[in-house]
């Protein structure tokens, strides 16, 4: 009877020392789940277009989003339909919540994207598009546009009887000027006879313009279009495509079932790809805040099968300048550019 209290005293202390070992796992594991919740890594796209209804660009940029969203287990948030002048209020709003990594889709948000990224320097911030960085925190992926403006270009020539072809673009960024510039190149040096119209549409998604740029094209005689547009050219591809004797070069996906047997290929934006180079720099700690640019190289860039739409010469003929394009024998840099234009980032 006499150790009786010595037992109970040393149950209760049993029971005491239970106690704390259990509320201290607890709260280790409350702030390793805080932990882990604030670690998450969270990115935000900014999309100019519909991730449903533009079926080429902003689409493409919304699945690479959900392969960042995959590869690093992220949080991830998105607006879509955002014009240029619109734009800064999405971004802040994105800063301001916290993520760590904000995408803009287009190069109508450079303006925007300096100033919010100048306000919060320890967020990253990438564009979409042809831009140098600010060499911090805001930086630029996009593809060697200038290889496949070539080649669009030399197919073009390839397989003109009247001499004569076009090129139509959504806006005149300066990927795009670059674009068109290698499309005349790439041409004028498979067929320097040759005529080459260029036309900067200034929209994305109204198709009227597309449709009166194909009309007038026709009726001078075009009968090659390479259309990178959108919405606003995918109805003028068509529409140029049904034509007899004229064909289409379509851009961004494989648009060959617009008009079947008449497109003659597509350029191929592995965009989903591009989008998440950004995330994989951002992980690693190299994202520099500077210019990085893909291409055929790198598997970002191709073209469609063209499904006998090219004769076995004429496609001999086009192989053989893509692969002197791959292997840097024709030189596509732009005007202005220097050659490290050519070299893998």
């Amino acid at each position: 009877m006499l150790q009786t209290p010595k037992l109970l005293t040393n149950i209760l202390l049993g029971i005491i020392t239970l106690v704390i070992i259990v509320s201290c796992s607890q709260l280790n594991q409350e702030q390793l789940t805080t932990s882990d919740s604030q670690s998450q890594f969270k990115v935000a796209s900014i999309l100019p277009g519909s991730i449903k209804k533009d079926d080429s660009w902003s689409q493409a940029s919304y699945e690479g989003l959900k392969l960042i969203e995959k590869q690093y287990n992220a949080e991830i948030n998105y607006t879509e339909n955002v014009p240029d002048t619109d734009v800064e209020a999405s971004i802040r709003r994105y800063a301001q919540q916290g993520y760590n990594l904000i995408i803009g889709h287009s190069g109508g948000y450079i303006e925007a994207m300096e100033k919010v990224a100048k306000d919060f320097p320890d967020i990253k911030f990438a564009l979409v598009t042809s831009y140098s960085g600010n060499n911090k925190n805001l930086g630029a992926v996009a593809f060697r546009s200038g290889e496949v403006g070539y080649l669009a270009g030399a197919l073009a020539a390839i397989k003109t009887k009247t001499n004569k072809v076009g090129y139509m673009v959504g806006y005149d960024y300066s990927v795009y000027q670059e674009e068109a510039e290698l499309f005349r190149r790439g041409a004028t040096a498979t067929k320097p006879d040759i005529e080459v119209y260029t036309k900067f549409l200034q929209t994305w998604t109204d198709a009227e313009k597309g449709n009166k740029v194909a009309l007038d094209w026709l009726e001078k005689g075009v009968d090659i279009m390479a259309i990178n547009a959108n919405e606003a050219g995918i109805s003028a591809l068509k529409l140029a495509s049904e034509k007899p004797e004229v064909y289409g070069i379509g851009w961004t996906k494989d648009q060959y079932n617009l008009v079947p047997g008449k497109i003659l290929t597509s350029v191929l934006q592995n965009i989903p790809e591009l989008v998440l180079k950004i995330a994989t720099l951002v992980q690693q700690g190299r994202w520099e805040g500077k210019q990085y640019k893909y291409g055929l190289r790198e598997q970002i860039y191709d073209f469609a099968p063209f499904r006998g739409t090219l004769t076995a010469e004429e496609e001999a003929k086009f192989n053989q300048i893509k692969q002197q394009v791959i292997t840097g024998k024709i030189d596509i840099t732009p005007s202005g550019s220097t050659t490290d234009y050519n070299k893998s980032k």
